[in-house]
């Protein structure tokens, strides 16, 4: 919870965050449907072009930087001279006119000591401007920043083509914020070369956990989740808590009754009963708090809050007292209620049973208890087969032992021999565009022979490959046809969403746009995330693209098992041998652990719900163990006569078995048809999704009845098993 609330809490310093906006473009190939990076010009555009607007700005994250050859984490942004009117106009800074071509940059007080610490000389100094500190629980936390003046990167390309930055816009107050949502719908400017675009706004206090860091551990959605399970755990926690203690109360019924004769009053009763509860609240509060210390650098680590231990002790504390309270209120009435029952009883015993059975309240406390178990673990075997089905290995192609060396930063880049060369590679190619993760990705309309106007022309990812060394590389197999030769132009290979798409069984020798002709058609390849779905791709030969140099500065290249480090470690010094500048080496990318990325937050995510559900199971567990213990207890000289009549062990057990069985059947109709809404509402997001089988119904109610019975068996048979002689003459 106060992870949550820490979430939520972004830029709470800033009076003016409900007018300020981040204007994100609406992209259906990335996670989430929205990308944080826009076109180069939109902020001006909407400046320029809009009169709500008060101001806007463009602006980038770099969480690194470099001081004597090490680098350092810090927060620095990279924006305009707009910066301080969109966020903090109260800070006035004056900027040169023209700014120069170097930029200025812009630091706080302790970033400034930092570098000057660094042994960065005066004259260097000089040319940075103090500005005052912010919180860093912003979304716009900054230690430097440096405003730089824009330069089109191409000047034959319009500034919209480039897409580096975010934007974001403060509005004038009183602005009818749904109505301009509507105006950023489709926007089209001239000569952009974007056609029709969507944007959505996001309120900078939700930007954080909207659009999150590709970094983060476990999405916002996913930690709600995660505090809904465990307040349904908590809820479990405490009516197998109230139904002990209630069932404590009927044990000393006979203790009340003698205490009540002898003067006692209720409201003293009341009090010594709860004391105790208020006693076992308060211990449990204490060892919460040492766990709280024992996991709080864990929790930081998952979490990546950058917040004091104070916050959190602060609002372990609230809550602490809060569930002290809603506890105490939420006991006092059924112990009022059943201490005066078992005193009544006591005087004039009551034979009548409750809905067929004894201790209905008992009964009852079990089967939500045994409820939320069952839930629990269907919803976490669902997901935990639908993991299965997205990281096993049938995703297109061979993403195991393969990374990428990308040399950007190199002057000589690394030749392919050279890699090829090193002990433990056992193949390489060269990788002139990004393939797993994809970092860009061109498309182009292509026209169809069927199908309405508007669905004749659809848009078709390019992905340029050297043929056939890529479908080998990567063990894509060939589902028709065959793959390019090396210097074919005007040809190309689709995929099955593609062929799918164009509506024939045999696309082979078919003309796409009257330009390209299809060889070949593989598999989808899963190379994106499992949220977003498969678009129809068409692979080209470099020749179509006009790059006929294949030396790019990507390699990709196959390890030997158990050789990663040692031929990263081996390509590092070849890198350093090619380039003076110590730190400028390569940068590695597995594309294993790129893959295992996108779904580290439901990992994270099925971890913590599969200890949720432990818990759960074992506080029914206990709790029927004891409400068996009990039951055993008051019942022992009806067990006996029973057994003198000639009754078995097995049809003892069988007493005891019948409520409890139709208990957990109970459970489980209840259980099953929930989990099953919830589950399909929850695998709608992925491409791919398993099946609920009739055998993981059978297989879950099967699990919890072993539960259950496992833990009334053994205290039930030692009660059976018995000398009835010595119970009936024992008091």
């Amino acid at each position: 919870m106060s992870w949550i609330r820490y979430e939520m809490g972004y830029d709470s310093h800033n009076p003016d965050r409900d007018r300020i906006y981040m204007v994100a473009k609406v992209d259906e190939k990335r996670a989430g449907g929205l990308s944080n990076l826009v076109p180069d010009a939109l902020a001006g555009y909407l400046k320029k072009t809009f009169p709500e607007v008060e101001a806007a700005t463009m602006l980038s994250y770099n969480d690194k930087m470099r001081i004597k050859d090490s680098l350092v984490s810090i927060h620095l942004i990279e924006t305009d001279i707009s910066f301080f009117e969109v966020f903090y106009p109260e800070i006035t800074v004056r900027f040169p006119e023209p700014l120069p071509e170097t930029g200025i940059s812009l630091v706080t007080s302790t970033d400034y000591q930092m570098l000057k610490q660094s042994g960065i000389p005066d004259s260097l100094l000089i040319n940075y401007k103090i500005i005052p500190e912010k919180t860093l629980h912003s979304n716009v936390a900054y230690d430097q920043i440096n405003i730089r003046p824009y330069k089109l990167p191409d000047e034959r390309y319009s500034p919209w083509v480039y897409h580096s930055k975010s934007a974001f816009v403060r509005f004038y107050a009183g602005i009818d914020i749904n109505a301009f949502q509507q105006k950023l719908d489709s926007v089209n400017v001239e000569n952009s070369m974007q056609g029709v675009m969507s944007y959505k706004l996001i309120p900078l206090k939700k930007v954080h956990y909207t659009i999150p860091d590709a970094k983060t551990n476990i999405k916002f959605n996913h930690l709600r989740i995660f505090a809904g399970v465990a307040l349904l755990v908590i809820l479990c926690a405490l009516f197998n808590y109230l139904m002990l203690f209630i069932n404590r109360i009927k044990i000393r019924s006979r203790e009340m009754a003698l205490r009540k004769v002898t003067g006692s009053g209720t409201v003293q009763l009341l009090t010594l009963l709860f004391f105790e509860f208020i006693l076992i609240l308060f211990l449990s509060v204490f060892i919460g708090g040492v766990l709280t210390e024992l996991f709080f650098s864990a929790f930081t680590k998952l979490s990546q809050i950058e917040a004091a231990k104070t916050y959190f002790a602060r609002e372990m504390m609230l809550y602490a007292i809060g569930l002290i309270i809603v506890s105490g209120l939420f006991a006092f009435f059924p112990i009022h209620y059943f201490m005066k029952r078992s005193v009544r009883e006591n005087i004039q015993p009551e034979t009548r049973q409750h809905l067929g059975f004894k201790n209905s309240f008992t009964l009852i406390s079990i089967g939500l208890q045994l409820f939320i178990g069952v839930l629990l673990i269907f919803c976490t075997s669902v997901f935990f087969h639908q993991m299965c089905l997205l990281n096993r290995a049938e995703i297109g192609f061979n993403r195991h032992n393969i990374s990428q060396v990308n040399m950007w930063a190199l002057h000589d880049p690394i030749l392919l021999e050279e890699v090829k060369s090193v002990s433990g590679v056992e193949d390489a190619i060269y990788f002139p565009q990004a393939f797993l993760p994809s970092r860009s990705s061109a498309s182009t309309q292509v026209s169809l022979e069927k199908g309405t106007p508007s669905e004749r022309m659809q848009n078709f990812e390019l992905f340029n490959v050297q043929s056939p060394e890529f479908f080998d590389f990567f063990d894509i197999k060939l589902l028709q046809g065959r793959a390019m030769n090396e210097n074919e132009t005007r040809v190309c290979v689709i995929n099955e969403t593609a062929k799918r798409m164009i509506g024939k069984e045999n696309p082979i020798g078919e003309k796409l746009n009257s330009h390209w002709t299809i060889v070949g058609v593989i598999p989808d390849l899963h190379a994106q995330s499992p949220l977003l779905p498969i678009q129809p791709t068409l692979y080209r030969t470099p020749q179509d693209a006009g790059n006929t140099n294949m030396a790019g500065n990507t390699i990709a290249y196959k390890y030997a098992k158990d050789f990663r480090k040692q031929t990263e470690q081996a390509i590092e010094e070849i890198a350093g041998k090619k380039d003076n500048m110590p730190y400028n080496r390569v940068h590695f990318e597995n594309m294993e652990e790129v893959y295992s990325e996108y779904t580290k937050s439901e990992r994270w995510l099925l971890i913590l719900l599969g200890i949720m559900t432990v818990v759960a199971i074992l506080i029914a567990v206990f709790g029927i163990f004891s409400m068996i213990t009990l039951a055993c207890s008051q019942q022992r000289k009806e067990i006996a006569i029973r057994k003198v009549n000639g009754a078995k062990a097995k049809e003892i057990l069988a007493l005891f078995f019948r409520q409890y069985f139709v208990v957990t059947v109970t459970a489980c109709l209840v259980a099953f048809p929930v989990g099953v809404y919830v589950m399909l509402r929850w695998l709608e997001q992925y491409t791919r999704r398993v099946s609920m089988e009739w055998w993981l119904f059978a297989g879950v109610f099967v699990l919890v009845a072993a539960i259950v019975f496992t833990s009334i068996i053994f205290r039930v048979w030692k009660a059976a098993s018995e000398n009835p002689a010595e119970e009936v003459k024992s008091e």
